[in-house]
Order: C-alpha cells, then structure tokens, then sequence
C-alpha cells in the first residue's frame, strides 16, 4: 500500500477576468497538495520537496492560490484520528479531500538515485481538469520542488483552457472549442481533459470512431487512470466489435479503481457474455477479496463457474455453501452438480466427500449408494466399490447395470502375480501353483454370477458391456492356468455371442467373439482328459456325443481365434486331433448312433 505524509494543504481557484479577486475568496476549483511517499531516510527530502513546490506554486498561480494553514489541516485530521503528520493510504486521501470539500488532490513517491532526486506526481481530480501523472527530477529538493511547482502551474493554466473547451461544446461553438483544447495543448500536450474534450468533439461532429479513440487515447498519456478515457475506448471499441480490446480497456479502468463494484459487475457480465469464463472468475474473485460477502459477486462468480466448465471452482464454491447452509446437502440438484463436477475433474477427494454427503442424507436410494461406489472406485478402493454397488442392487435389484458394475469392478480388481507364480512355473510345482490360484479363483469367481441378466439385456450397449467383463475375467483365469472356471466363462461369453446371421462377422462383437475364442479354445483342449475319462469309463454314447460336439467346437474355435498367437493354435489343435481320431473308435465300441 502506498503511503505518504501530510503536511499542508494547497486551494487552487480559477479566475476569469475581471471576477479573479472573487475566486480567490471564492474558488471553484481546489488542489490538495500532500508529500510524497518516501522511505525513512528521504521522507525530509519529500518534505522539504513539497513544501518548495508548494511556496513556489503560491507565487506563479498568483490570484488563483490560496495556502490552508497547517492548523486546519492538522484539525481535520486529529478529527479522523490521525497525526498532523501521519501515514496515509491512496484510500485516506481520498476521504480527507472529501472531508476538506475538495475534489482534487495529489498523490506519489519521491526517491533518490544517482545523486538526483526523481519524483512521480499524479494529480487525482474531479471536473477541474488538473488530472495528470508525471515525473520529474533534480538535484536537490528546492530544485525538485521548482520543478514540480512550475508543471503543476502550467496544468492550472491548461485546465482553464479545458475547461472552456467543454464549456463552449456544451453550446455547440465546436469550432470555439477546438480552439481552447488547442490552447490548453500547446500548454500542457498530454493534459487529459483537453484531449477527452476533443473527444466529445469528434462525437458530436459524427466523426470516425476511431478518431474518438484516438482522442481517448492521448488522453491516457497524461493520466493513465482515467476512468472517462478508458470507458470511452471501451465503449467505442463495442461499437466496433472489438470485444476482446472493450474488455481489456475496461480491465484497464477496473485496474484504476477496483472498489467500483458496478463497474466490476458490468464487467464480468461482458465476459460472461463472451464465454470468457475463466476471465470473470478471476475477476469476481478479487472482487470478493474486498467484500467477501457481496451476495451479487458470489452468485456471478458461481454462474461463471458452472457456464464454463470450471470444475475446481465449482467445487469449491458448492463446498463453502454447504459448509455455510447444511441443507444444501440435502438438495438433489446441489449433490448431482457437485458429483458432475467431482467426477469432471477427477477428484476423487471431493467425490467421496460428496457420495458420503449423499448417501448420508438419503440412506435408502441406490442411486446415491452407486455414485459412492464410483468414488470407492475412482479411489481405487475396489472393495469399498463393490461393498457400495452391491447396496444399490439390493435396493434396486432390478438394475441390471448395476450388477455388471459389480462385476467389471471385481474382475478390474483380480491380478495374477506373475512374479510369484513365475519361479513355480519354471520348476514345474503344480502344488505350489495350485495354491496361488486357488485365492485367485476365489476373487474372480463371484463376479459371473452378475452376468447372466447382462447378457440376456434387451440393451445392446449393456450386453456388449457385459461380453467385455466375461472376456476380461475369463482370460485372466486362463492366464493363471485357471482353465476350470476359465472355460465355464467362456463358455457362457460365446453362448451370449453366438451369430445373428451369417453377416455378423464384423465390429466389437465379433473382435470380444475372436479374443474368447482363443482362450476358450486353450481352456477347452486343456481341461478335456477328465471329461473324456469319465466318458470311457461310462460307456455313454450321450457323454460320447458331448465330447465329440466339444472338441469340435474347440477346433471351431481355434480356426477363429488362432490367428492371435498361431504357435499356441497350433499345438492346441494337435491335442484336441489326437481326442478326434479316438472318437470313431469309441463310436463303434459303444455302438453309439447319435453323433
């Protein structure tokens, strides 16, 4: 924060003529001159500055000057409750100028480097015309202080010009007008209030908007902050279409003057206007730094949000409003909004603290105990998940997406340890493996008991879905050399997939068809011998045809399915050929006519 100290006060009064003993005693246009911003060890130098700039001013703005007595200056602040020579801020000069009833008054710093003194004088200002920002230096302070004085004189004297200049476009003499902003011009070129007086000159004579821009434009060069300039640009930028320069010239003048909540409100509602969403987030959230309860800025700020997509923001906003008001919590719209966000965004923090939310306020819905075990699962959580989906299918049992979630969720869950099983593999220790597989079976199994209404769904999304989760937790189990459980999942997957017509050959059906295929195939021909032996002990011609219909449809099954690892097909089918050649004679020794 800028701050400076003050020490006396300067009235400046415009005469006209003859009436110039009148505004001496009567002015119309006032300047408050303060000290310069300093560091401790030049804060003489400022004053000392100052007060030269100060006597001097008194002498060349003869007639229109009048010098406050320290005492009442001193007297209004002890009022405030500062020192006569007390720290202020940018915001307390404003408030002792208006205390003192005067509309302009001068604000900057004072430094010194290389053996000068530099100075920065802005001159903040009502409708005198005195408003301007300028540097200057000198070797010492008297000769700063001269220097300030002189510039200040010659801004006094140009504003008269200004002044006139308004005066004589309010009564349409733009000619005349024209004329005094040239005069104020060859005074002071960069004074602000001429060029914007030429401004509204070039309005009035319904001359090109950029010739008003322009105008506005030079105005800037004399006072960087001024809030008519930029408005003018800005508006006249609209006119043009040029909305991304309106924005940032009113940007520009919010920069200037950030209290102004009207105009930060009309501001962001340009952005929001132009889907410049994050633009109006940042710019409503500085405005809540300063009125952190403004009710206006917090609705426009959530809007914002939500229009763009800003799912952190969001978040954060519908967290503080429950935090504030319970009762959001148990607002339907309030939960899905924030679960959408949640999830958008990946968060799996603000999706638990939002599923629990949920499922705390509405214990008995299965929607709200599904979305918390979508969270478990984002988490990563996979049996927190499935403890959550299996509490929504229990309260709708008739959701057969639900149960496919359950099950896709266990298989994603299971992995094989290679690692472990490898040094049982390379020696052979059936014992060993055996036992790795057992916990893993364990894990899988109980997810096909979910998939059997998946796959008989009339929604062909939700059975292709299912066919991915068959295949996925059949070929893990064929994998781990499960081939048991293996081939019962595939066994159900190819059923599920058998072809509509003979064109069914193609797309994601057929691709889950030929993967399953494969490891169908393996887990068939491997897992064969027992079955086979039960059926010569029988001497069951019906367990003799089953036999024969599965190592044909295993051989059915590699010729589709082999392509993905050809050397493995191929000794697959050596296996289930040596069964084949065998079939004829348990045919003839069972004198079996069925197959």
């Amino acid at each position: 924060m800028r701050a400076f100290r003050v020490f006396a006060v300067l009235t400046l009064g415009v005469a006209v003529g003859a009436q110039a003993q009148l505004a001496v005693q009567q002015p119309t246009e006032k300047l408050l001159v303060l000290a310069l911003s300093a560091s401790p060890m030049d804060s003489a130098a400022s004053i000392a500055t100052m007060d030269a700039a100060r006597a001097r001013l008194v002498q060349l703005a003869r007639y229109k000057a009048q010098v406050i007595a320290k005492t009442k200056i001193c007297e209004a602040l002890t009022q405030s409750g500062f020192p006569c020579d007390g720290l202020m801020s940018d915001v307390q000069a404003g408030q002792l100028a208006r205390a003192l009833g005067i509309n302009s008054y001068t604000t900057g710093s004072i430094e010194r480097a290389g053996g000068q003194y530099a100075a920065r004088v802005h001159i903040v200002s009502g409708a005198s015309g005195f408003a301007a920002t300028f540097s200057l230096s000198g070797a010492t302070p008297v000769v700063l202080g001269e220097a300030i004085a002189q510039r200040t004189n010659a801004i006094i004297r140009a504003a008269e010009n200004a002044r006139n200049c308004n005066d004589q476009r309010s009564r349409n003499s733009l000619e005349r007008a024209l004329g005094e902003a040239a005069k104020a011009l060859q005074i002071e070129p960069d004074l602000a209030s001429a060029h914007l007086c030429v401004a509204t000159i070039r309005e009035v004579q319904h001359a090109p908007v950029d010739s008003v821009i322009e105008a506005s434009r030079r105005a800037l060069r004399g006072d960087s902050s001024n809030t008519t300039a930029w408005s003018t640009i800005a508006s006249k930028l609209l006119v043009k279409g040029d909305t991304s320069g309106a924005i940032l010239a009113f940007r520009s003048m919010l920069s200037f003057n950030p209290t102004d909540k009207t105009l930060r409100l009309a501001l962001a509602q340009q952005m929001l206007q132009h889907k410049a969403f994050a633009s109006a987030d940042t710019l409503l959230s500085e405005g809540l730094k300063s009125l952190p309860g403004d009710q206006q800025f917090r609705d426009l700020r959530k809007r914002a949000c939500i229009e763009g997509g800003l799912y952190a923001c969001t978040l954060g906003i519908l967290k503080d409003e429950a935090t504030a008001d319970s009762t959001k919590l148990a607002d339907t719209t309030t939960l899905k909004l924030a679960l959408a966000n949640a999830q958008a965004a990946s968060d799996t923090q603000a999706m638990l603290w939002w599923a629990h939310a949920a499922v705390a306020h509405f214990p008995t819905s299965a929607a709200w105990a599904k979305q918390l075990g979508g969270a478990f699962q984002m988490a990563g959580k996979g049996d927190s998940a499935v403890f959550y989906y299996r509490k929504a299918l229990t309260q709708d049992p008739g959701d057969i997406s639900t149960g496919v979630l359950i099950a896709k969720t266990i298989v994603d869950a299971a992995v094989w340890d290679t690692a472990i099983a490898g040094p049982c593999q390379r020696r052979n220790d059936t014992t060993c493996l055996a036992r790795l597989r057992a916990p893993f079976i364990a894990k899988v199994d109980p997810a096909r008991q979910y998939l059997a209404a998946g796959y008989a769904s009339p929604d062909s999304g939700l059975r292709l879905a299912t066919a991915v989760v068959g295949l996925s937790g059949g070929s893990k189990l064929a994998q781990a050399g499960a081939y048991d459980p293996a081939y019962t999942w595939l066994d159900q997957l190819l059923t599920s997939l058998t072809p509509r017509s003979a064109t069914d050959t193609g797309g994601a059906r057929q691709a889950i068809r030929r993967q399953g295929s494969f490891w169908f195939g393996i887990a068939s021909t491997l897992t064969l011998g027992a079955p086979y032996g039960i059926m010569v002990k029988s001497k069951s011609c019906d367990q003799a045809k089953n036999i024969n219909d599965r190592i044909q449809r295993a051989l059915q099954a590699l010729d589709l399915g082999g392509t993905i690892a050809p050397s493995v097909a191929i000794q697959m089918r050596n296996i289930l050929m040596q069964y084949a050649t065998q079939m004829p004679k348990v045919k003839q020794a069972f004198k079996c006519r069925n197959f």
